[in-house]
């Protein structure tokens, strides 16, 4: 799999002899959403910084948002001649693009133009939370 831009997907796949190419247009989240994403991925204390992992409650309320990871309307297509749709190339990148999102889910959320580094760097914590930075030890263990 080649995650060459943002949003796009390209898959090289042999079949026999023959190389066809499988692409995928995934959207990406708008300006909008992309930060009404950040601000739930970093309200979540685990949400998966490093590990890949996407939390089950950190995905539905992402979903309950319409912040799907992984969006209903991604258009694909291929250099093969097949007249099915989808084609046995798409099928099966679909299938490979799956094992790797299930594997390391934040991935899905990559493609749609999520940087999880910029997540975890993000200082907009929720009010509850204050970087321990901000702490002066003198003055608060007196």
């Amino acid at each position: 799999m080649d995650t060459n831009t943002i949003g796009s997907i390209r898959c090289v796949v042999s079949a026999g002899k023959k190389i066809e190419t499988a692409t995928f247009a995934v959207p990406r989240y708008s300006a909008a959403h992309k930060r009404t994403a950040l601000r739930i991925v970093t309200g979540h204390p685990t949400h998966g910084r490093g590990s890949g992992d996407l939390p089950d409650a950190l995905h539905a309320e992402l979903v309950s948002r319409g912040l799907a990871p992984v969006p209903t309307d991604v258009d694909t297509a291929c250099t093969c001649s097949s007249r099915t749709d989808p084609c046995v190339h798409v099928t099966a990148a679909t299938y490979a693009i799956s094992l790797i999102v299930d594997q390391s889910p934040t991935t899905a959320l990559a493609i749609r133009g999520l940087d999880l580094a910029e997540a975890a760097a993000s200082t907009d914590f929720p009010a509850r939370w204050m970087p321990i930075e901000s702490v002066d030890a003198a003055a608060f263990y007196g």
